[in-house]
């Protein structure tokens, strides 16, 4: 008996923790106890930001590491003058997907050339 009770608590408090969890991501609404609360419930709302991944992130076909450490090499040249890695990333993949023909190096100078000219 005290085995089935220890199982029971050991659940109940491995539930509640992850019911916390879930609410301080955002997930669920009202939060189901919590210590010191002022007798008011805290909603808290979070707009999350959803953006589909490039299609080249839908593939099902693994990358090499030479692949991925070109991509991180482009992504990075690009983000020297965007200031931003989601930009960069999209900025790269658009521009390599309108030239399929072309190596990433060129899409990597492409974007970098496209971004000084419209800066004059």
């Amino acid at each position: 008996m005290d085995v089935l009770l220890a199982l029971v608590v050991v659940g109940f408090v491995a539930w509640w923790v992850r019911y916390n969890q879930l609410y301080s991501s955002g997930a669920v609404k009202a939060p189901f106890f919590s210590f010191g609360s002022s007798g008011q419930s805290r909603v808290r709302r979070v707009r999350v930001a959803h953006r589909p991944a490039p299609a080249a992130a839908k593939n099902s076909r693994p990358m090499s590491q030479v692949q991925q450490r070109e991509i991180g090499q482009a992504v990075s040249k690009i983000t020297r003058y965007t200031h931003n890695y989601d930009v960069s990333v999209r900025l790269l993949h658009s521009t390599h997907q309108a030239n399929m023909s072309k190596s990433l190096d060129w899409c990597a100078e492409k974007v970098i050339g496209d971004i000084i000219r419209d800066r004059r």
